[in-house]
């Protein structure tokens, strides 16, 4: 163990002073001005075997959440909680202080905060800067079987995805050449089977470390429960639970739309529904009128063989997809309000 560590803090030093970034760029009279460093603290959550509605395709999806540590969203986050109310004895307080979790949506204050949160997402003045979010859908059934470890292929696909979803991300969301440094402080992913993968703790950010010009205060991923009584990070995973819960139940519809968990979520659905439909219609919108904090991408666009250069080559990513509650919702909803 001792011997893997050393060899894993070698490679980072040698990849680290072999791809500087650049520090300054020119102001408009030529002069160098120095580039800030971005801190970034990243969350993350999964959702598997989610069943296509139209094709009978089996998708995953990987959503993270993007913190810039100088534009506090945790903060934000919880004082949309608890309406800025922290008087622990209020019976508001209590109200306010559910842990959230979108499969198990149920009573009316737990549906409150998250509308309070997604109010806050789709208000500019208030979310601007704070809230950047990256949500990738993976088309299990158009991968190749042989291309991922036959004992634990879902592993083997998260492993090779989340690296490329953080890298990606980050990319579009913060271009390089606006910084000095892309600094990652921490990732927290909320607790499920990755935890106890032999790799996906050090393996994604060893990866990245070589691939980019990222820098890392961390040699492992977090992962963390959803209790925000013991860790306020867990405010975000809630966070990243529900509005990544929502958006998969808008490509593929609710189950059980009479139960009482559905009726509680139609609201909440119906908050989000035109914001989604213009992120995923971006290319077709004017710039003003284009979600430029969130991204949503799908993949792969066709299935290949491994032996198929030509149409391996081409970019199979894509953002244009059906949805299935806007065509079960679209005689109620209007969207562009």
């Amino acid at each position: 163990m001792y011997k893997k560590n050393w060899i894993r803090w070698w490679r980072r030093c040698i990849w680290g002073i072999n791809k500087p970034m650049r520090s300054t760029h020119k102001d408009l009279f030529g002069n160098d001005v120095k580039k800030p460093n971005l801190e970034l603290t990243l969350y993350a959550d999964e959702a598997m075997n989610r069943k296509c509605p139209y094709t009978g395709n089996n998708w995953h999806y990987i959503c993270i959440i993007f913190e810039r540590i100088d534009k506090s969203l945790l903060e934000d986050i919880i004082i949309e909680r608890y309406c800025n109310n922290f008087d622990n004895s209020s019976p508001y307080y209590q109200k306010n202080n559910k842990i959230l979790h979108w499969t198990d949506l149920s009573s009316a204050d737990e549906k409150n905060i998250c509308k309070r949160w997604f109010d806050y997402i789709l208000a500019p003045h208030k979310s601007d800067k704070k809230f950047y979010c990256y949500i990738l859908g993976l088309n299990e059934s158009y991968l190749n079987n042989e291309e991922f470890d036959p004992k634990d292929k879902f592993g083997s696909i998260y492993n090779r995805f989340f690296r490329t979803a953080i890298e990606y991300g980050i990319k579009t969301l913060f271009p390089e050449e606006s910084f000095s440094q892309i600094i990652i402080k921490n990732i927290y992913h909320e607790q499920g089977q990755q935890q106890h993968h032999n790799l996906f703790k050090w393996h994604p950010i060893d990866k990245l470390v070589e691939k980019t010009n990222f820098q890392f205060e961390t040699n492992e991923i977090i992962f963390l429960p959803k209790d925000h009584n013991n860790n306020e990070q867990a405010n975000i995973l809630q966070l990243c639970d529900c509005f990544f819960g929502a958006v998969v139940n808008i490509i593929h519809g609710l189950e059980n739309e009479n139960s009482k968990r559905s009726k509680l979520k139609k609201e909440l659905l119906d908050l989000l529904i035109s914001h989604i439909y213009k992120i995923i219609h971006a290319e077709s919108l004017g710039k003003n009128e284009r979600v430029n904090n969130i991204l949503l991408r799908f993949f792969p666009k066709q299935k290949s063989r491994p032996d198929d250069i030509l149409q391996r080559s081409q970019n199979q990513f894509y953002s244009k997809r059906k949805l299935k509650y806007h065509e079960e919702n679209s005689g109620q909803l209007s969207f562009y309000k």
